[in-house]
């Protein structure tokens, strides 16, 4: 006994619809994924920026906390100021880029210390920002 089937044969357009949920789903998780430029644990407010960074494979961040005392992380590592150029000299060897997110709280003078240890640990510098609403 031979079957037949009695479905037509549909032309390739149907294989068109898995890939096309492929494309819609990976250009989903891009746009999502858009902002991900270099963020450490510690939550911090940004100044609010025009301009946005490059994006950098690897990089350290650095991130300064406001507060009474105000406290430098090095990814997501409390470390003193006095000590911050010998720990990015130590895992320069890693990643020469370090990005600096800094609390908009944070003093001035702390920031421009934070920046000069890291230009004197022979890094290259990049400030952290929020985009414009």
């Amino acid at each position: 006994m031979k079957l037949q089937s009695t479905l037509s044969l549909r032309p390739d357009f149907l294989y068109l619809a898995p890939l096309l949920n492929i494309v819609l789903l990976l250009l989903i998780f891009f746009l999502l994924n858009s902002n991900l430029v270099v963020r450490s644990g510690i939550r911090v407010e940004l100044p609010v920026s025009a301009s946005s960074l490059k994006l950098v494979e690897r990089a350290h961040v650095v991130t300064l906390t406001a507060g009474e005392h105000p406290a430098i992380w090095l990814n997501d590592r409390e470390v003193y100021s006095g000590d911050l150029a010998a720990a990015l000299e130590a895992i320069k060897a890693e990643s020469r880029y370090v990005v600096v997110n800094a609390d908009q709280a944070v003093p001035h003078g702390l920031v421009q210390r934070v920046q000069n240890a890291v230009l004197a640990a022979g890094c290259d510098l990049a400030m952290g920002t929020q985009l414009e609403p």
